[in-house]
């Protein structure tokens, strides 16, 4: 008797809840996604400015300009300056995500933001007085203060988002890389044709990151209670959809985090989406200006038109999946694994295609390279959102230590294509072995995902999951799951 008053009244609550969550309109999270884009947006722009300027840095025709430092860096090295970021990047992704769970998302991405902003200043000057060995020192602590950005975002996302809106607006805040890309490329490729050339594309980046700092440091903060414009009809809208505790703080269930299936199964597609996605992001002007033969500013800008699709297809899969589920079409782990699939089975695809066209195919090449990219971005509503799914509380933190295994692999793509080119990015068959490789990794890993993926909550989120292990099984029965919710209104 108990346990059925317990459960209407959990039935009660959630009813309530739904009720206030379909007539509650815009707020100051909307706000919270829209500088969480902003931060995205900039940190990658200073992220991927590097995979033109380094081209513009050894631009032969450039020589004779005087004014226009050019430096004699083969294929070799300006993959070594590429692929530093990621090492730096690596190194730091679980101590980010403990800080960021530590500390909130606000501080660490301000950190994040303003040391950007002088290491971007600083790279020329860098490149003067020590050449490339100081290049790739900057990168590598660009990569050391940008491994907070995505736990730190998935922990401000999990702090803010309701599980209604969740997939929606994870799409909008991740579309930011996409977006970020997209300007950045062209952009670099007109600043490396002004009169100071190369230079340009740092000095503006740094003026980028400050302006983003200064409006995260006053519109920014890390959870609702922190924030001194929101309203109290609001915080508890947000709260009721997060049950998460006011009060409560507790340590991190590694040990759960670590033996649990759910979570290792993510690892899979997070490691073929990444490994694709920095293949394209580092490799993608050289194969553009060199293997399909166009100049530096043209393959600036075609470079970018892959990421406009990669922008629609993160977009379009969010809403998509979240109308699915919404309406009850199909379960929330089908929604995963069918748009995961479209993504790297996608991917797997156009690049088999993609490893037999050439220079007398560059636009049919560049058109097959949107097609890639735009469905890398129906990862978003895959494996990006499956962390909120199953633990709301500690996205950031499976976040971290997932990218941490996932990118330790990514540090080396760009010194691996350039051995198995031979230093030679004109070589077009050459080109074909590194797509056809990277096409196997994406199909194998989704194969993995669709065995053992799962969206299911998992209890260890609850932070009173250690005291209800050894309370009464009556009192630690879970809340009911939407579709049986929905199954009980019915009746």
């Amino acid at each position: 008797m108990a346990q059925e008053t317990n459960e209407k009244k959990q039935l009660k609550e959630i009813l309530d809840n739904e009720e206030k969550m379909k007539s509650y309109g815009w707020g100051v999270r909307h706000l919270q996604i829209a500088c969480m884009t902003l931060n995205v947006v900039c940190l990658i722009i200073a992220r991927a400015g590097m995979g033109i300027a380094v081209l513009a840095m050894s631009e032969t025709q450039h020589q004779n300009n005087g004014e226009i430092e050019v430096y004699d860096w083969d294929k070799q090295t300006q993959s070594l300056i590429l692929s530093s970021f990621f090492w730096g990047y690596v190194v730091m992704q679980v101590p980010a995500g403990i800080v960021a769970k530590r500390f909130g998302g606000k501080p660490i991405l301000l950190f994040s933001l303003l040391s950007n902003a002088i290491l971007c200043l600083s790279v020329p000057s860098l490149a003067a007085w020590g050449g490339w060995m100081l290049v790739c020192a900057a990168r590598i602590t660009m990569g050391l203060t940008q491994a907070c950005l995505f736990s730190s975002t998935q922990t401000l996302i999990g702090q803010w988002l309701p599980d209604s809106e969740r997939t929606k607006y994870t799409g909008v805040v991740f579309g930011g890389m996409q977006f970020g890309t997209i300007i950045s490329m062209p952009m670099c490729g007109y600043l490396a044709e002004t009169g100071l050339g190369w230079k340009l594309i740092f000095y503006v980046t740094s003026i980028i990151l400050i302006a983003d700092a200064v409006i995260w440091y006053f519109l920014g903060a890390s959870n609702p209670r922190e924030h001194r414009w929101i309203t109290a009809e609001e915080k508890k809208y947000i709260e009721a959809g997060l049950n998460v505790s006011e009060s409560e703080r507790p340590p991190t269930p590694w040990r759960h985090i670590l033996r649990s299936r759910a979570v290792w199964a993510l690892l899979a597609p997070h490691c073929g989406f990444a490994i694709s996605f920095v293949m394209f992001f580092v490799d993608m002007p050289t194969y553009i200006e060199k293997g399909l033969g166009m100049s530096l500013k043209d393959s600036a800008l075609l470079a970018a038109l892959p990421y406009i699709g990669m922008w629609f297809g993160s977009t379009f899969s969010s809403y998509i999946s979240e109308k699915i589920y919404n309406r009850g079409l199909l379960s929330l782990t089908t929604c995963r694994k069918l748009f995961q699939s479209i993504s790297l089975f996608g991917i797997a695809i156009a690049l088999v295609v993609l490893s037999f066209l050439g220079p007398e195919s560059k636009h049919f090449a560049v058109a097959t390279l949107v097609v890639c990219l735009t469905m890398e971005g129906f990862s978003t509503a895959g494996f990006l959102v499956n962390q909120l799914d199953l633990s709301p509380n500690y996205a950031g933190v499976i976040m971290c230590l997932l990218n941490f295994i996932a990118t330790s692999g990514t540090a080396l793509i760009p010194i691996v294509t350039s051995a198995i080119l031979r230093n030679d990015s004109t070589d077009v068959s050459r080109w074909r072995i590194v797509f056809l490789l990277l096409a196997g990794l994406c199909a194998a890993t989704n194969v993995v995902y669709i065995i053992f993926g799962t969206s299911e909550r998992q209890p260890w989120d609850d932070p009173n999951y250690e005291r209800k292990m050894f309370a009464d099984p009556e009192e630690s029965k879970p809340v009911l799951k939407k579709n049986e919710t929905c199954k009980e209104e019915k009746r």
